[in-house]
């Protein structure tokens, strides 16, 4: 028994190792616990046998994260793993080859993290060849934050379903940010996926999304820049559980959605175009939203209300729209991505008159049997305010009276 500190017996040294892991386990940190080797022959070592360990590498040149990790995947034991593995790598311009990032994925696979974080500063640039993507099979919960880092899957045939081996079949939570990946190919190798969050911002590439999961509950898709239109953009979501939409984006042209989710309960969707498109008359659509207000009551709390939301503008006279309405009534269409019973209508009348044009909307056949709440928000208007309430007025009673 080593003496402690003052000459006394060391009483803690001689519990148990069961316990001492457990004492060790409570510090929450690979640091820490690596540290109590200081104290005696007893403690040297014992923390490389703790299940699980949070192992942080912050704000870090990338050189010295990559030898790091190295020794710590070549010393790992077996039943050894690590729970939360934070890797932040210091801010450093420059580029980086694809087979050196690679090298770090694999190492980081190899001790088995439950939750994964990985940083890279915005202005480190992997090189343009795909990275594979190693299996993460204990992992819960990834989140990979980099700038136009491309993926591809790693899956080698292995007996199980469809002759692959599942490498992501632990899955829950994914985050990805400036990453190009395949997702049609992706997120089948996630089945137990939860919680699935992209933001593709600056991927001029990432223009099509295909989300097909049968687990999925809550989606959020974040897209900054404008789609061009050399390509066309496509969105497809096919989740029979999925609850929560989030989707924001922009577009230079036409664009496919497709979203099957029947339990789909709560919507936050923006479309943005580059210009006016699909036009009826001296009126352009210019947003697309579709949104879930949660009903109040008094006393009680009422059902959510899905509202579509329109932003109209004037265009100019010489555009002209072919098949105009037709083509409008299916460019709304398309956005609806569940049903719904409210419609805000944005008009951006800068002097135009506009009632003509609202009741051609009112009289479309989605809008006209679907329509419960009514609201027309003027903005830049210089009519007097005492004219637009009569016009108003005016609008909704010929909309009544023609049902």
């Amino acid at each position: 028994m080593d003496p402690a500190p003052g000459g006394q017996a060391d009483l803690i040294s001689v519990l148990p190792e069961d316990l001492l892991l457990e004492i060790l386990e409570r510090l929450g940190s690979a640091r820490a616990a690596a540290g109590t080797s200081l104290l005696s022959r007893r403690w040297r070592g014992l923390w490389t046998r703790l299940p699980s360990l949070t192992l942080s590498f912050h704000d870090l040149p990338f050189g010295s994260i990559e030898a790091a990790l190295h020794r710590a995947a070549a010393r790992r034991r077996p039943g050894v793993y690590i729970y939360h593995l934070n890797i932040r790598v210091a801010g450093e311009a420059g580029t980086m080859g694809a087979g050196r990032f690679s090298s770090l994925l694999w190492d980081a696979a190899r001790l088995s993290p439950v939750e994964l974080l990985l940083t890279l500063p915005r202005n480190l640039e992997v090189s343009c060849m795909e990275v594979t993507l190693p299996s993460f099979h204990r992992a819960t919960s990834m989140d990979l934050r980099a700038r136009e880092l491309h993926l591809t899957v790693w899956a080698k045939p292995y007996g199980s379903l469809n002759g692959y081996y599942v490498p992501f079949r632990s899955l829950e939570r994914l985050s990805l940010s400036g990453c190009h990946i395949d997702l049609a190919t992706f997120i089948p190798f996630c089945q137990r996926l939860r919680v699935l969050r992209l933001n593709t911002t600056g991927l001029v590439d990432m223009s099509n999304i295909t989300v097909h999961s049968a687990s999925l509950e809550e989606l959020v898709v974040e897209h900054g820049n404008r789609w061009t239109g050399r390509t066309r953009t496509h969105i497809s979501v096919d989740s029979p559980v999925l609850k929560q939409l989030t989707a924001s984006f922009h577009a230079c042209g036409n664009i496919g959605v497709s979203i099957l989710a029947p339990m789909l309960d709560k919507v936050w969707w923006r479309c943005s175009y580059a210009k006016p498109i699909y036009g009826l008359g001296l009126w352009g659509l210019s947003e697309v939203g579709f949104n879930t207000n949660a009903g109040r009551g008094a006393c009680v709390q009422l059902p959510s209300v899905h509202v579509l939301s329109l932003h109209i503008s004037p265009v100019q006279d010489s555009v002209s729209f072919p098949n105009a309405e037709l083509s409008f009534e299916a460019e709304i269409d398309k956005h609806m991505v569940t049903n719904f019973s409210g419609l805000d209508l944005h008009l951006s009348t800068k002097g135009h008159m506009f009632g003509t044009f609202v009741l051609h909307l009112l009289g479309m056949h989605r809008i006209h049997t679907a329509l419960r709440n009514l609201k027309i928000v003027l903005l830049r208007s210089e009519v007097i305010y005492r004219t637009l309430c009569l016009c108003i007025w005016n609008i909704y009673m010929q909309y009544m009276f023609s049902q």
